[in-house]
């Protein structure tokens, strides 16, 4: 598989997973209103959206082959995809007039809008490698072929971390 799929590949899991778990926690502690969801229809609906999400990603961690990459450019990047997704929020205020989401609405929060933009990075790039701490603390929980672990030919960024988690192991 050439590099540049591998990257993506790799992209694209560490996405999904870090992306789930803010949009769960995100929602959950600061945007839901009981409320707001009066009918079990709507209920169901709101949690089916907002957390079976990060179950499936648990899952993907518990039973996947694939791993968080430690590398620094991972978070970093993932990060700064958070950020242009709060930069499209404020492009969608000023072209159709509502904020996407009550706690951006910096007409109502000027003080505490910068520091919630800076702590929302600080926040993916920390949550980032919790989830990976998480995800090693499984592997070596759970026993050795409980997840599936498979290389891509290759991948050096796999590899390195792959020795990194055997050499653990092995001085057990």
């Amino acid at each position: 598989m050439p590099k540049t799929l591998q990257l993506l590949h790799w992209l694209l899991f560490d996405s999904v997973v870090l992306f789930a778990t803010v949009v769960t926690v995100m929602f959950w502690s600061s945007i839901y209103r009981s409320s707001d969801y009066t009918s079990a229809e709507l209920r169901w609906s709101t949690a089916s959206v907002h957390a079976l999400n990060l179950v499936c990603v648990l899952v993907d961690m518990l039973f996947g082959a694939m791993i968080l990459s430690p590398h620094w450019s991972h978070s970093l990047t993932l990060a700064v995809i958070g950020m242009l997704y709060l930069a499209l929020a404020y492009i969608n205020e000023a072209v159709n007039g509502w904020f996407t989401y009550d706690f951006l609405n910096y007409r109502k929060h000027k003080a505490i809008i910068a520091p919630t933009i800076i702590g929302m990075f600080v926040g993916f790039l920390l949550l980032y490698y919790v989830l990976y701490g998480i995800q090693l603390l499984l592997e070596r929980v759970l026993p050795p072929r409980f997840t599936a672990w498979t290389p891509l030919h290759g991948d050096d960024e796999y590899e390195e971390v792959n020795q990194m988690v055997s050499i653990k192991s092995n001085q057990k």
